[in-house]
């Protein structure tokens, strides 16, 4: 039998609050260049807005990949 615990000790609340934050920073970044593209270069009359949406779905896309990131590095050290 394995000398682990069954259930994982929690982690300190900073760590998932520095979680939290890394995710939200990739959310906004993304929303502001996907806002860029879609009111401000749109409104210069460049064909440049359907990126906009492409940035807004890269970013939900990246935050996402960033969970799976850390869901996974959990399980690894749990295992």
């Amino acid at each position: 039998m394995s000398d682990k615990p069954s259930i994982p000790q929690p982690q300190a609340v900073s760590s998932y609050i520095e979680d939290g934050a890394r995710i939200a920073a990739i959310l906004i970044i993304w929303g502001v260049i996907s806002a860029v593209f879609t009111y401000g270069v749109s409104d210069l009359g460049l064909p440049f807005e359907q990126l906009g949406q492409v940035f807004a779905v890269t970013g939900v896309l990246n935050a996402v990949l960033y969970l799976l990131y850390r869901a996974t590095d959990y399980w690894h050290n749990t295992v």
